[in-house]
């Protein structure tokens, strides 16, 4: 499953029996919550926070219990960004890397916390999850991550070798052990990761904002940051209606992040992806797809993933540039799923939406320091819920724990190398990989 974190384009808020060809599933199932004020003065706070999504509000909470004075400023509304727009998927995985590549490209200090910040993301959440008591659909049913490469085998257990040092909950999965685990075919192999597995991630971040609050933290939403400026030994987050002065800022607001600092720039690469929800599938249909309840994601440049919610109903991305009909979408939705699952029977859409994932160039998780005082969570590269939650942790330990060491530590921003041609490459690779597929399942026809 993708689960980027998207800087979504979402339509205004319906009454949760209206089915919106460009709203959320997790939109339409979310309880009432009670609302945060908007900022309407000028108001001092140990760090501030930009964003209140899923990075942010770990961050507040982690930030808050460890004693600091918080405040955080949503553009919208809490998890209205990239955790309502995701799929909720907990993949505590590397995407298009291995852990021996991790460490040639960052070395071994950093590449080893990297690695097992990672490795801890999935139970961490989960454990987090449990102790607060947040009510957000957790399933730990576990993650798949299948590939369709005639060297998977080898490949994968290659890379479940080079894990072994950080875990131990990784199982190899030949193509017939995984086609009778999942219902899904077309796979040479695959890796069982039990410490994954998925949450309704709008309720998930509610939570989390829910437990910073009761900690001590300040929330204000419907509050856009439309600047930051240093002040002497503070930053100034202008909004709207007031400002926030604070010795330390983290930066949190996925892809509005870049607009806020000039060294931030072109440091992400943006990817649109729609999701889509199904109508509640079949018994059937639901006792031979996936029918253990795990997520999962294949390892193809088209990614394909699938995971239940909200019932029996089908949660999956689609690779797509442009603006496709609803129609369209229906179509290639169920020629992708007659394509892949044992089991197949025609479904209907009943809630599409449409965002803006972010990259990074090299699909790592990144924190950077674009500025003395200065943290930004860069993307987290479709792997955002887990690892983002974690990053919280270590993001606390940096701002208020001089003797900690943390498991991954702020780098300086880099500009991605002619961004503006760059910029096209994953939609064209993903949305190409897509269209060649699809000439092949035809030819086989």
């Amino acid at each position: 499953m993708l689960n980027l974190d998207f800087a979504p384009q979402l339509m205004a808020d319906r009454p949760a029996a209206e089915h919106s060809s460009n709203r959320p599933l997790w939109a339409a199932i979310a309880p009432e919550l009670a609302a945060h004020a908007a900022l309407g003065e000028s108001l001092r706070t140990d760090i501030a926070i930009i964003g209140g999504g899923l990075a942010g509000m770990s961050s507040a909470l982690h930030l808050s219990k460890a004693g600091a004075k918080v405040a955080v400023v949503e553009a919208a509304t809490i998890g209205s960004g990239a955790a309502v727009a995701s799929a909720g998927v907990i993949a505590p995985q590397l995407v298009r890397t291995t852990p021996s590549q991790v460490l040639a490209k960052l070395g071994a200090e950093r590449g080893d916390g990297l690695l097992r910040m990672i490795a801890e993301s999935g139970n961490y959440l989960f454990g987090l999850i449990n102790d607060l008591g947040i009510d957000c659909d957790a399933r730990n049913s576990g993650f798949v991550a299948p590939s369709a490469s005639r060297n998977g085998q080898h490949d994968l257990a290659e890379v479940k070798r080079q894990w072994v040092p950080y875990r131990h909950d990784l199982k190899l999965l030949d193509g017939h052990e995984f086609e009778a685990l999942t219902g899904c075919r077309g796979y040479s192999a695959a890796l069982l990761d039990r410490s994954g597995g998925s949450v309704d991630p709008l309720a998930f971040a509610r939570g989390l904002a829910a437990q910073a609050v009761k900690n001590g933290a300040t929330i204000f939403e419907n509050t856009p940051a439309l600047s930051i400026v240093r002040d002497g030994a503070e930053w100034i987050a202008r909004t709207p209606n007031g400002e926030l002065r604070a010795g330390k800022i983290l930066l949190a607001a996925n892809g509005g992040n870049n607009p806020l600092h000039k060294k931030l720039a072109g440091t992400t690469l943006p990817l649109p992806v729609i999701e889509v929800a199904t109508n509640p599938v079949s018994d059937a249909m639901r006792a031979s797809i996936l029918p253990e309840g795990q997520a999962l994601t294949d390892l193809e440049t088209d990614v394909f993933s699938l995971r239940y919610a909200d019932g029996n109903r089908l949660i999956t991305a689609f690779p797509a540039n442009g603006d496709p009909s609803d129609a369209v979408l229906t179509e290639r939705v169920n020629e992708r799923l007659r394509a892949i699952l044992t089991h197949y029977e025609p479904v209907k859409l009943d809630y599409i939406w449409r965002g803006i994932g972010q990259v990074n160039s090299d699909m790592l998780p990144r924190i950077v320091s674009p500025d003395q005082d200065m943290i930004a969570i860069q993307a987290c590269n479709g792997r955002g819920i887990g690892i983002n939650t974690l990053i919280g942790r270590e993001v606390a330990k940096l701002l208020t724990d001089s003797s900690a060491t943390p498991l991954i530590t702020p780098q300086p921003p880099k500009r991605i190398s002619g961004y503006f041609i760059a910029r096209y490459v994953p939609s064209l690779m993903m949305s190409g990989a897509r269209a060649v597929k699809r000439i092949k399942q035809k030819l086989r026809l």
